[in-house]
Formats: C-alpha cells, sequence, structure tokens
C-alpha cells in the first residue's frame, strides 16, 4: 500500500516510484468505459452490501481490475504496479514500524497481496478536467477471521491520518467504511487535490481503492464504484482473471516511505 493508500497517488504523480513492478495488470493496455463507474457529481449504490463471507484463494491480483473495466483512457502506471509479500507488506501497509507489522502481519496470517495504480490521460493535465488517479489493492489473509482484524487495523490507521474526514457511503462486501483527505493543489494550479479512500472486506480479502483528483469534481462515488468491481469479482459476478505478466529488470530492495502528513 505504501502506507497503504492515503500517499499512494501521490507518489505516481511525483514518479517516486520504488521500482517494484512484477506484472502489468489485467493483461490489457487498451482503455475502455464501464458504464456503472459513476461520473463526477453522482452517487454510488451499486454492489453487494453483506452477503457471502468467502474464503478466496490466491493470488491476490486475480481480484483487482484491469484496466479495461476502469473508466476510458487509463493505462497502468507500471512503477506503483506489483506484488507485496509478507516482508514488503510488513514494511509498506498500515503499521507504525516495519516491527509491528511483521508481528501483525502474521497474526493474522497475511496471504497475498497486489497494489495496481492506473494513470488517467492527460495525467495532471486530464486532473484539472475532473479525470483522476486510481489506486486498488487487495490483500489475502489465511482466515476471515485475521481478515477482520485486518480491516480494523486499516480502518483506524486511515480515520487517524491528519486531516481525514470521514464520508457517509453505502456500505459494500461484509465491512467497509470511506474517507477524504484534502492536501495541497493540483500541481501548480489553485484546484484544491482530493484524495478518496474506500476500504472493504469480503471474506478473508481486504481491499483499499483510492482516487485522487480535483476536489471540485470528486466525491467517495468514484472509489466506491471501482470497489464493486473489485467485490464482483471476488464473488465470481466477473472473471477473476490473472494480469499478464512482462519482464521488468531485477527489483531493488523494499525501503520505507514516508507516512501521510
Amino acid at each position: 500500500m505504501n502506507a497503504l493508500g492515503l500517499r499512494a497517488a501521490l507518489l505516481a504523480l511525483v514518479a517516486g516510484a520504488l521500482g517494484l513492478t512484477l506484472l502489468a495488470c489485467g493483461g490489457d493496455d487498451t482503455p475502455a468505459t464501464v458504464k456503472n463507474v459513476t461520473a463526477t457529481g453522482g452517487s454510488s449504490t451499486g454492489g453487494t452490501e453483506g452477503g457471502s463471507e468467502v474464503t478466496l484463494g490466491p493470488p491476490a491480483n486475480r481480484y483487482a481490475p484491469a484496466v479495461k473495466d476502469l473508466p476510458a483512457a487509463y493505462i497502468v502506471h507500471q512503477p506503483e504496479t506489483y506484488g507485496l509479500n509478507l516482508t514488503s507488506f510488513s514494511v509498506q501497509g498500515p503499521f507504525k514500524t516495519p516491527k509491528e507489522g511483521e508481528t501483525l502481519a502474521a497474526q493474522w496470517g497475511f496471504a497475498d497481496g497486489w497494489r495496481a495504480a492506473f494513470d488517467p490521460d492527460g495525467l495532471l493535465a486530464g486532473v484539472l478536467e475532473g479525470r483522476y488517479y486510481v489506486t486498488v489493492e487487495t490483500y489475502l489473509f489465511a482466515t476471515i477471521d485475521g481478515a477482520r482484524q485486518a480491516f480494523q487495523q486499516f480502518d483506524a490507521y486511515y480515520a487517524s491520518a491528519p486531516g481525514s474526514q470521514k464520508q457517509t457511503a453505502k456500505g459494500l462486501g461484509n465491512q467497509s467504511d470511506a474517507f477524504k483527505l484534502i492536501s495541497g493543489t493540483v500541481g501548480s494550479s489553485a484546484i484544491a487535490g482530493a484524495y478518496h479512500h474506500f476500504l472493504f472486506r469480503r471474506g478473508n480479502m481486504v481491499a483499499t481503492v483510492q482516487t485522487f483528483g480535483g476536489e471540485p469534481f470528486m466525491t467517495i462515488a468514484q472509489a466506491r464504484d471501482i470497489a464493486v468491481l473489485v467485490d464482483d469479482r471476488a464473488l465470481g459476478k466477473r472473471p477473476a482473471t490473472e494480469p499478464t505478466p512482462f519482464p521488468t529488470p531485477a527489483l531493488p530492495p523494499v525501503v520505507p516511505t514516508p507516512k501521510p502528513q
């Protein structure tokens, strides 16, 4: 999560890449439109609230959306799209220290993780026209109870971030919550930048969706609708297919990144 979410899009914007690319998400960089993804100013009411406490099998990347599932004109941001094991999760997860991360990740039975970042058409110029960056993270745990514990840690982490504002959104999955954080401006413009974060649990999976866009254009609805895509894959309503691999250079060491300010 690179501190699991609130800083993720910012890292993509400034190209503060850790260089941990393993796969191109979805195996298809051709953008396509999905009609159930909320347009600017809409609300998000789809998906399944409650329902089955499923036990999902690895890999975690099967449940992340492909680029073709997202709103039109997105590309995979490869430097911020990669898998996480227990070690990297303990460094980049919702923990105060890597040591705490190691202890809690083992306690929860962390099994597999995946992070996928997507850039909008036009990048920052596109954000000024109402488009937005997307980061999706999917995490699998050995048991449903372990995922419940992880969800509580994620939830507390986002709620306690300085400037975090809890949002009202229709529930999704077996547990969910939503947050907003205003941070600086979009590039050198006068438009405030807004992070929206939708967190949910489905059985033994915890998933997060973060958007970054211009504050006047954004609500929690965009993040929640993308979360619905993830939940639909978990429930078998959409095909849960792995991304197509592509060759990459050797991975550098995983290093901690700053927590949200």
